[in-house]
């Protein structure tokens, strides 16, 4: 049960540390509908389920879940000055 529990946290551990870049930004619901106003080109990921996705969502996003993850580098633009801005239901 030890052996399980301490995998289970270096699991824990290392999908936390792998959750994005140390530069990344993290912004507020007002920042973002700023950004959103003003930048036409900027790309809004919503990373939810498709299930919590289709009961409600921001305007104008997509849906990539994180089970699709493996497959970001087709679905999203490939112009590299493209702005991206994900998001999730986060863990309260």
């Amino acid at each position: 049960m030890r052996i399980v529990k301490l995998f289970l946290s270096i699991v824990i551990l290392l999908v936390a540390a792998s959750c994005g870049p140390s530069d990344a930004n993290n912004v507020n619901a007002e920042e973002l509908k700023t950004m959103m106003s003003e930048n036409p080109r900027l790309l809004v990921v919503d990373t939810r389920t498709e299930y919590e996705y289709k009961l409600g969502r921001i305007p104008k996003t997509i849906n990539i879940s994180q089970e699709k993850f493996y497959m970001l580098e087709t679905l999203l633009p490939k112009e590299k000055d493209t702005p991206i801005v994900f998001y999730c239901g986060g863990v309260g």
